[in-house]
């Protein structure tokens, strides 16, 4: 969607293929599986988004949406104890799945540029007449049945994006057009989470609006998430890895999270209200394929999203690096059109993917180093950079536990809004070297008492 709001800036009609018959508002659908489970929109995706949807997030704040300081809501223990608690002025917007497809929907609905193909599959790409590129696809309509078998079509296009997410089928469209597929790289911990939807109890008031528990590797694998979403509910989810799946059986699930490192989570939940059945997911491996290292590669086919890099849903990646992939869509597009005359893409598809591969490339190192903290993970072992990486990210974690400053750094860059390299300036390598050395070369107090407690106030206040 993100990507069809983009295109219809540069052409005149886009049409979104769809398999599933679209819900008339905010449902889950089969095509989206993981809509059942805790979404994370980063505060550099809420602007990307809100620079392609202007009011966006007002529209969703509107329908329910809660803001969350990242710093002083979100109650957060890390595997070296709890995050310090501060007002840091990043703004999280919690939300579920659904309401934002459905928002965004509405939005493209309403364009006289965009429509929708509901009910239909892909089946392949129709190989230009120059035979340099990609001049449409192949449609089944499963609404659409002649002599007993569903409808085919093809579908002529100036430009094909292949937004169908981890079980994209490109590689094998490719090769049906004589092309290679793709190199891949696998990165897999393993994890495996299930989720729910509760009714937050009347009663309930805590110093904290959501409530992240972190897994402690290489021993401690198991984790949960708990965010407010519309409704008044609380969405849920467990997850474990190195095959230390979530249960999704009612006496598995509590058990579960009563085995969590600390019992906030299990205690929130204990009086609430269950309002949907407990769903798991376990596609959750880091997949990267090499578009952007291919030899050949076709004029006019794009492959974005989740179908070029997926990561491990865990670390709240995936809508964000879409959105911002969306903006580097754009940017092309722009692009070309300056240098080319109307309506000539040649080259623009295969800059894109190099466009992409770079800004995938952060995000997916961070994932992967996690995943390795884990025994269990496949896809490769940690090298010494990494197992250095690794024992300075423990001392940035244990100094954000009590100072405000390592803490508001940590944050900026989970969030996207900076670089790795900026843990690594002066003002924050020389307290984590101080710390690697045993001794403290700025010593802080803590700000406050950081670990969640309830309440009798509002909730709307943390302490």
């Amino acid at each position: 969607m993100l990507a069809a709001r983009v295109l219809s800036r540069h052409f005149a009609r886009v049409t979104i293929v769809e398999r599933d018959r679209l819900p008339e508002g905010p449902a889950a659908r089969p095509g989206v599986p993981q809509a059942n489970h805790v979404h994370g929109l980063l505060a550099r995706g809420r602007a990307a988004l809100e620079h392609l949807f202007p009011g966006l997030g007002d529209e969703l704040v509107a329908a329910g949406a809660t803001v969350m300081d990242a710093g002083a809501e979100i109650a957060w223990l890390t595997s070296s104890g709890w995050g310090v608690r501060f007002r840091s002025g990043l703004e999280m917007l919690s939300f579920t799945r659904d309401l934002l497809d459905w928002t965004l929907r509405r939005r493209l609905a309403a364009s006289a540029r965009i429509g929708f193909l509901e009910q239909c599959d892909v089946t392949g790409l129709v190989a230009g007449a120059d035979g340099r590129g990609v001049a449409g696809v192949r449609l089944r309509f499963r609404n659409w049945v002649v002599d007993g078998r569903p409808r085919e079509a093809d579908l002529s296009t100036d430009l094909v994006v292949d937004a169908s997410g981890r079980h994209s089928r490109a590689p094998q469209w490719l090769e049906a057009l004589g092309y290679d597929a793709p190199d891949e790289t696998i990165v897999n911990s393993h994890l495996g989470y299930a989720s729910r939807l509760y009714r937050v109890p009347a009663t309930f008031a805590a110093d904290w609006k959501g409530l992240v528990i972190q897994a402690a590797p290489p021993r401690g694998t198991r984790a949960g998430l708990l965010i407010p979403v519309e409704g008044g509910r609380w969405m849920v989810t467990l997850g474990g890895r190195n095959r230390d799946y979530a249960p999704t059986d009612e006496a598995g699930f509590q058990a579960f999270a009563r085995s969590l490192r600390d019992p906030a989570l299990a205690d929130a939940i204990g009086t609430a209200e269950p309002l949907t059945p407990i769903h798991g997911f376990r596609a959750t491996e880091n997949r990267r394929r090499h578009y952007e290292r291919m030899k050949r590669w076709p004029e006019r086919l794009i492959v974005i999203g989740d179908g070029a890099c997926a990561f491990n849903p865990v670390y709240a990646q995936g809508m964000t690096t879409a959105a911002l992939e969306a903006l580097a869509l754009d940017e092309c597009l722009e692009e070309q059109r300056r240098r080319h005359p109307v309506g000539d893409l040649t080259g623009m598809a295969r800059k894109f993917q190099r466009r992409l591969a770079r800004i995938a490339g952060t995000p997916w190192a961070l994932a992967t180093s996690e995943d390795y903290r884990y025994p269990g993970t496949v896809g490769g072992r940690p090298g010494l950079k990494t197992r250095i990486l690794h024992r300075y990210m423990d001392a940035v974690l244990r100094l954000a536990t009590r100072s405000v400053k390592v803490r508001r750094r940590f944050l900026e860059v989970q969030q996207m809004l900076r670089q790795p390299p900026a843990l690594f300036r002066p003002g924050i390598l020389l307290r984590v070297l101080g710390d690697l050395l045993g001794e403290r070369l700025r010593p802080v107090r803590p700000a406050r008492d950081s670990r969640p407690r309830k309440v009798t106030g509002p909730l709307t206040k943390p302490a």
